[in-house]
């Protein structure tokens, strides 16, 4: 079975994250994936707005895929790795028509930061906003920039810092959630949502969409040096290890 599910809602593209694990892990196929939505998204005029989910009963997405994040070894390969992710949310970033993540269970690290990519984030009761990197031994550099200005310094720390769940009307009140509805009703308000914003006169959205994005796209460039040394250093350590071989039950 595809690692995306894709689907037409009249003009609303919904691309449904489909891993084997129904925690949704952001393994390279899945993010591979994604990239291709996003530029059909942003190339195909039939397609007026992107609706991101894990589906209605599975997390969005539980962070990075750690049977490939484990392998990773050596600071070429950990600096590729950051170039990459850095790219990949810039892709989100940059589609000019509107996106909007639908999210339940986990939204964790990468899976965070991807919601955080979309212009609008509709969360269900039971969904996990988290930012756990740094009590598992993993740099959070990335994550700590993009949170910084959706939520200021102060919030910000406490997320990374705390490494606990966001309560949900904490996220709701500061808009990391922009509505939270009923998990069986998740899809269906996103692609509402999505039809909503279709509406609005493209070429105006588009541009004004496109200034918008421009900083954190720029910013996330300019962080990418010291990201990638926070990492290639955490990566030497070798503090994460204990948490993959958890997770990884060996």
């Amino acid at each position: 079975m595809a690692i995306l599910q894709t689907e037409a809602r009249g003009s609303v593209l919904v691309a449904q994250f489909n891993h084997p694990s129904a925690q949704n892990p952001m393994s390279l196929e899945l993010e591979n994936a994604i990239r291709s939505v996003c530029q059909e998204t942003e190339d195909n005029a039939e397609i007026r707005a992107l609706v991101l989910t894990g589906g209605n009963d599975r997390s969005f997405c539980a962070g990075a895929d750690f049977n490939e994040v484990a392998q990773l070894s050596g600071r070429e390969a950990v600096e590729a790795a950051i170039d990459r992710w850095i790219d990949f949310y810039s892709t989100i970033l940059n589609i000019t028509k509107p996106t909007i993540a639908a999210v339940g269970g986990y939204a964790i690290g990468v899976g965070f930061q991807v919601a955080l990519s979309c212009d609008w984030r509709i969360g269900s009761p039971g969904a996990k906003l988290l930012m756990w990197e740094l009590k598992h031994g993993i740099a959070c550099p990335i994550g700590s920039y993009m949170l910084e200005n959706f939520v200021g310094r102060a919030a910000m720390s406490d997320i990374i810092y705390g490494c606990e769940p966001i309560p949900t009307a904490w996220a709701l009140d500061h808009k990391l959630f922009h509505e939270v509805v009923d998990s069986n009703l998740l899809l269906e308000k996103a692609v509402a949502r999505a039809q909503f914003l279709a509406e609005f006169p493209e070429v105006t959205f588009r541009r004004t969409k496109a200034l918008v994005n421009q900083g954190l796209v720029a910013g996330l460039h300019d962080i990418a040096l010291d990201a990638k040394e926070a990492h290639v250093a955490g990566v030497a350590s070798s503090a994460a290890q204990p948490h993959f071989k958890r997770v990884l039950g060996h």
